[in-house]
C-alpha cells in the first residue's frame, strides 16, 4: 500500500537528486529573456528632454521579421607588411564554420565563449575579397592613425568565410568600437576602443567619391532630433570637404555615433568602456537606458545594431522612407553606417551579455609610492569626490542634470537623480536623440586605460581635467577639438582646480591606480 509518507519520501528524494544534479560542476540552466518585449523596451528607455515628443518603437512583428544572424568563425586581419605568407590563400581553403550553436551550450563557460563569438561577429560585409594580401597597409594606418599591434594585427575588423573559397571583410562588430590597442601593443578587449573609425570613413569617402547628397542624407539620419532641428541644419549647411574634414578631426577613442548631436561645439562622443558594465545602473553617457539585468543589455545591443534608427520621434523615423515617415521593408535597411538588416537571436544576445559581464580589467602597470597614493586618496575624500564617485564602484550610479535641465517631479520617483549639475557642455544631453536631460555619473575604475576624457573626449589626459586654463575661451583642447574651432573653453566639472601642483599629482596618481 502506497502511503502519503512513501509518496512524500519519493518526492523528496527526487528533489535531492535534482538539486545535486544542478549543483554539479559545469551544469548551468538559464531562462533567456525576451529581447523585443515592448513593455520592457518602454520601461528601460528614459524619455527625451522635450516631454512633448512622442517616441514609438518598431513593433515586435517587424523585429521578428528580420532574419537572424548566422555566426561563423572569424579570422584576424593583419596589415599587408606583416601578414603571414599565404595567409589569405590558406583561409580560402577552409570550410565555413558556424561557431554559435545553441545545442552545444551546456555550461556558463560555454555561454561566455559563445558570447565572445557574438562580440566579434561583424554586422556589415564587403563583397568576396580576392587579392592575395590584406586590404589594409601601413600607408593607410599612417594616414588615419589607426593603431596596430607589434605583430601587425589590425583588431577592429575580421575576415569571414561564409562560403568556401570566398573571403569577406567584416565590419561593425562590438569589438570594432570596444577594442583598445595600448601603447605597448597589448589589447584591452571591451575597453574604450581607439579605432580610427572616423578618419577611415573620411578616407573611404575620398577614395570612392561618395556623392555629397549621400553624405547629407546620412548626417540627417544620424543627427536630426525634432526638438533641436538646428543641430542637423548646421551639419546640412556644410559642404562635402567640411564634413569629411570634421570626421578626420575626431581623435581615436571618439566617434560620430547615430543619434548624437552635430553642431559647432560638439559632433563626437567618447567611446564607452564595457568593462564593469555589469554593475552600472544606466547605459550611454546620457543614461538613455536602464540596466537592471541581461534583458536590458540585450535590448541595448539590439537598438545599437540598427533598431534605434527605426524608432519614431513624432513623425520622424531616422531610417524611414517616404520623407522619413514610414518604416522601410525589413530586408531593405539603408543604414548610414552600413549595418545589414539582420537581428541577433535572443540566445545570441544573452550569450553576448554573459561575455560582457565576464570582462575583467587588465593588470594595472602603473606604480606609485604608497605615501603618494595615500595622500591622493585623502585629497579625493577631502574634495568631496566620493559623493558622486563612491567606492567600491567609484560611482553612485546616479544621473546628474545637464546644464539648463530641470528634472520633472515624476523623475525623482522613477530614476536615481543627484540633483546637482556639473555644468559640462549640455548639447549631447539636450539636443540629441540620445538626450535625456541628464548625464550619468561614470565610474572612475580603469581611468588609466581610458581616454580621451569627458563625454566628448575633449581632454587627452587626466591632468588636463584639473587645469584651470581649460575654462578659458582661448584654451586649445588636448583631446577632441571641433574642426571649425581654433580655441574653446572646456567647461564644467570644476573640482580640484584650486589644489597645488603636489596635491594634483597625488590625486591623479590615486585616480590612475583605480
Amino acid at each position: 500500500m502506497i502511503t502519503k509518507k512513501i509518496v512524500f519520501a519519493v518526492f523528496t528524494g527526487w528533489l535531492v537528486v535534482l538539486f545535486v544534479a544542478t549543483q554539479q560542476p559545469g551544469h548551468f540552466t538559464v531562462d533567456i529573456p525576451k529581447t523585443w518585449d515592448m513593455q520592457e523596451i518602454i520601461r528601460f528607455h528614459l524619455p527625451p528632454p522635450d516631454s512633448s515628443v512622442t517616441v514609438t518603437y518598431a513593433s515586435e512583428e517587424y523585429y521578428n521579421s528580420l532574419p537572424e544572424h548566422v555566426i561563423y568563425k572569424t579570422y584576424p586581419v593583419y596589415v599587408q607588411e606583416q601578414e603571414p605568407e599565404g595567409y589569405l590563400d590558406s583561409i580560402r581553403t577552409l570550410e565555413p564554420e558556424v561557431v554559435f550553436d545553441l545545442s552545444k551550450i551546456k555550461t556558463q563557460e560555454d555561454w561566455i565563449k559563445a558570447g565572445e563569438a557574438v562580440f566579434h561577429w561583424p554586422t556589415s560585409f564587403s563583397p568576396p575579397y580576392q587579392p592575395p594580401t590584406s586590404y589594409i597597409d601601413r600607408k593607410e594606418t599612417d594616414v588615419t592613425g589607426a593603431p596596430v599591434t607589434p605583430e601587425g594585427l589590425y583588431p577592429f575588423s575580421h575576415y569571414v568565410v561564409k562560403e568556401k573559397g570566398q573571403i569577406q571583410l567584416g565590419f561593425l562588430s562590438c569589438a570594432n568600437c570596444h577594442t583598445r590597442v595600448m601603447e605597448d601593443g597589448s589589447l584591452i578587449v571591451g575597453g574604450q576602443g581607439n579605432p580610427a573609425f572616423d578618419p577611415e570613413f573620411a578616407v573611404f569617402v575620398k577614395l570612392f567619391h561618395v556623392p555629397f547628397a549621400t553624405l547629407q542624407k546620412g548626417v540627417h539620419q544620424l543627427t536630426y532630433a525634432p526638438w533641436a532641428p538646428e543641430v542637423s541644419e548646421y551639419a546640412m549647411s556644410m559642404d562635402s570637404a567640411d564634413l569629411v574634414d570634421m570626421t578626420i578631426a575626431h581623435p581615436n577613442g571618439t566617434m560620430v555615433r547615430q543619434g548624437i548631436s552635430f553642431g559647432p561645439a560638439e559632433d563626437a562622443v567618447a567611446v564607452p568602456s564595457l568593462i564593469g558594465l555589469k554593475d552600472m545602473k544606466y547605459m550611454d553617457k546620457t543614461g538613455l537606458m536602464l540596466h537592471e539585468g541581461p534583458g536590458d543589455l540585450m535590448r541595448y545591443a539590439a537598438f545599437n545594431q540598427g533598431m534605434d534608427m527605426l524608432t519614431r520621434y513624432n513623425d520622424f523615423i531616422p531610417m524611414g522612407v517616404n520623407d522619413y515617415t514610414e518604416l522601410p521593408e525589413a530586408a531593405e535597411w539603408d543604414h548610414p553606417f552600413g549595418y545589414d538588416p539582420f537581428r541577433y537571436s535572443d540566445a545570441q544576445l544573452y550569450a553576448l551579455t554573459q561575455y560582457i559581464y565576464s570582462l575583467k580589467p587588465p593588470e594595472n602597470p602603473n606604480y606609485f609610492d604608497e605615501a603618494l597614493l595615500s595622500r591622493g586618496e585623502t585629497i579625493f575624500k577631502e574634495q568631496g569626490c566620493i559623493t558622486c564617485h563612491t567606492p567600491p564602484l567609484y560611482t553612485n550610479n546616479q544621473l546628474t542634470p545637464a546644464l539648463g535641465f530641470e528634472p520633472p517631479k515624476e523623475h525623482f520617483e522613477k530614476y536615481d537623480i543627484f540633483n546637482v549639475s556639473v555644468e559640462t557642455d549640455p548639447t549631447l544631453a539636450m539636443k540629441s536623440r540620445r538626450g535625456t536631460g541628464y548625464y550619468k555619473i561614470p565610474s572612475l575604475l580603469g581611468l588609466w586605460y581610458r581616454g580621451p576624457y569627458l563625454h566628448s573626449g575633449n581632454l587627452a589626459n587626466l591632468e588636463d581635467l584639473f587645469d584651470p586654463a581649460r575654462l578659458q575661451d582661448d584654451y586649445v583642447p588636448t583631446g577632441y577639438k571641433p574642426y571649425m574651432v581654433e580655441t574653446m573653453a572646456v567647461k564644467g566639472h570644476e573640482f580640484g582646480m584650486e589644489l597645488n601642483e603636489g596635491d594634483k599629482q597625488a590625486l591623479v596618481a590615486f585616480l590612475k591606480s583605480l
